[in-house]
């Protein structure tokens, strides 16, 4: 009994010979879903949001509101409140909370106070210096000021603080923080909190008991973020770091607004792009990647990685979460959590194919838990190459193709859902919906060559020819929506359809402007190839059909299209070797 079964479908490997693909590799696979095994159709993509303008880079959407910027900006939600924002990329870093943006660091004061003593002492002197602090309206302390010239007081003395700046505009800046040296118990002399009053320059009398402690000041060796900061990423632990060069920087843990230079980290080579996993950040370089681990920033260790393996496009890096990768000249660079690294396309393009691809511009994505890589290049020979590869990076790495172009792109984690601004467009449009009809996919087979010419009578189809209920309701709202854009378009005349009503060449000769009406029949065709030629193409699913007869091919090879999803397909020299397929 000869029968070839088609099943188990995975994607294409283009690297290798077809004929010595896996028996479920494909010579082609697009617009085709392969996470259960069969043949599922990807689902039509769906407008969801609308920019004011085109050519974008970098897209996010923060509660309801998309935002938008036309460089490269990270953005990322905070570590202390889940209205909050911070992105850095677009000028100095900020801070967004609702619909208000603020630079990210506080100022603080940058003049020292004068302490001036008053009334009469007696006893032990005591040496005492005086700084205060400024706090926003979402309790972020700024650095202290400079500290004052100091005093000697005694018991019966007080102090007449003076010299209190007024707090700059724009950082919703409400109160002041004193603090003054006091000898502790355990830490020493040091400086420690006595008084918290609103934002003010009027003087302060200093007459808090010499026992009365306090907290220590904590922001002592705190920094502003420096302004070219980019990069940022959240980590565990309240931590959020971001880079300048080849410095590494760490936020203080819950304090997004507070980066101390004590923590810098600084690489061999100037620092691309950043992604973490548990403790650990991933930090990949125009020379080696490298691992940093640590629960604390005061306690991060650096580790280089044996691969020289330069990323050269921030914009092609993806956090999988299980991986993080990147584009390499040579191909497609991964980073595991266990700080393994390799290049997972080497099974899917040599170095001049993955070249022609113009890596060093590709926009990245994610979908499914593989990298979705949009990618618009001209080639040597005035060609455009442009579309979406997904490529699973598991052990054996595959990719599937898409017509798909985009020039920026956000992943919604919380819904898993991948969203890209349509090249040239000013559409957000979401990539395979799960409440849009099915696309029409395509999948060809590897050629199965056999020893020596043969035939195949039968082939056996398994399959669901019928759309599901909510699948039927998705049809028919889209259809609705198609009809009533229509109707809207012909009531106030924007349809062009009349005789000269658009320029020339603007649309298509008799043609208008009206939204085509969506059809949801399904519907599928496999074709049967012996020899490189179609000899046969087939609908009927579920029960075993006669192929042609009367020929001998040696090589066979079967081409999968339409909106409905394939479980198996098997061909065989007769139909009772097709009723013992399972």
């Amino acid at each position: 009994m000869v029968v070839i079964k088609f099943a188990g479908f995975t994607g294409e490997q283009p690297r290798i010979i077809p004929r010595l693909l896996p028996d479920s590799g494909a010579q082609s696979a697009v617009d085709v879903r392969l996470d259960d095994g069969g043949l599922t159709p990807m689902r039509r993509s769906k407008r969801t949001a609308k920019l004011a303008s085109s050519g974008q880079k970098t897209i996010f959407r923060h509660g309801s509101a998309w935002l938008s910027w036309p460089g490269i900006v990270h953005a990322v939600p905070g570590p202390v409140a889940t209205d909050r924002l911070y992105f850095t990329g677009d000028g100095a870093p900020k801070m967004r909370v609702g619909e208000n943006t603020y630079p990210l660091g506080v100022p603080h004061p940058t003049g020292a106070l004068t302490a001036t003593l008053a009334g009469t002492g007696a006893g032990d002197v005591q040496t005492r210096t005086y700084v205060y602090t400024w706090v926003t309206e979402y309790g972020e302390e700024s650095e202290p000021s400079p500290p004052a010239a100091s005093v000697d007081w005694k018991p019966g003395n007080t102090v007449t603080l003076s010299g209190f700046a007024a707090p700059p505009a724009g950082r919703g800046i409400i109160k002041q923080r004193i603090y003054r040296t006091q000898t502790g118990r355990a830490a020493g002399t040091y400086l420690y909190f006595i008084a918290e009053r609103n934002a003010t320059a009027a003087n302060f009398n200093d007459a808090i008991p010499v026992d009365a402690f306090n907290e220590p000041l904590r922001t002592a060796d705190w920094n502003a973020p420096p302004d070219n900061l980019q990069g940022l990423i959240t980590v565990a632990n309240g931590i959020m770091a971001a880079f300048v060069g080849k410095d590494l920087y760490f936020c203080e843990p819950f304090h997004p607004h507070a980066w101390p230079e004590k923590y810098i980290l600084t690489m061999d080579y100037e620092i691309v792009a950043l992604a973490a996993t548990q403790t650990s950040i991933m930090v990949v370089t125009k020379g080696t990647p490298y691992i940093v681990a640590g629960a604390h920033p005061d306690s991060m260790q650096q580790v280089k990685l044996e691969a020289n393996l330069p990323c050269i496009n921030a914009r092609g890096c993806i956090d999988l979460g299980f991986a993080f990768c990147y584009p390499s000249k040579e191909g497609l660079v991964a980073i595991r959590a266990d700080g393994s690294v390799g290049l997972v396309s080497g099974a899917l393009f040599n170095t001049e194919e993955w070249q022609r691809l113009s890596p060093q511009t590709m926009v990245a994505g994610q979908m499914s838990g593989r990298y979705v890589a949009f990618y618009d290049t001209i080639d040597d020979d005035d060609f455009r190459r442009a579309g979406a590869l997904f490529i699973d990076v598991g052990q054996q790495p595959f990719l599937i193709r898409s017509s798909a172009i985009a020039s920026a792109t956000f992943y919604d984690v919380e819904k898993s859902e991948l969203h890209y601004l349509a090249t040239g467009s000013t559409d957000i449009v979401q990539l395979d919906p799960l409440d849009a009809p099915r696309a029409n996919m395509y999948w060809k087979s590897k050629p199965f060559v056999l020893g020596a010419p043969d035939t195949f009578g039968a082939i056996l189809i398994d399959t669901d020819v019928r759309l599901s209920g909510n699948e039927e309701a998705e049809a028919q709202a889209e259809l609705d929506a198609a009809i009533a854009e229509n109707e809207a378009r012909i009531a106030n005349g924007t349809h062009k359809g009349p005789i000269n009503a658009s320029v020339l060449n603007d649309v298509p000769l008799a043609g208008h402007e009206l939204v085509p009406l969506p059809t949801f029949e399904p519907s599928l065709v496999i074709g049967v190839y012996a020899d490189g030629k179609r000899v046969a193409s087939i609908s009927a699913t579920g029960r075993p059909v006669r192929l042609p007869a009367g020929f001998l091919a040696r090589t066979w090879e079967i081409d999968v299209s339409g909106t409905i999803k394939v479980a198996q397909v098997a061909i065989g020299r007769t139909v009772e070797e097709l009723r013992g397929v399972v």
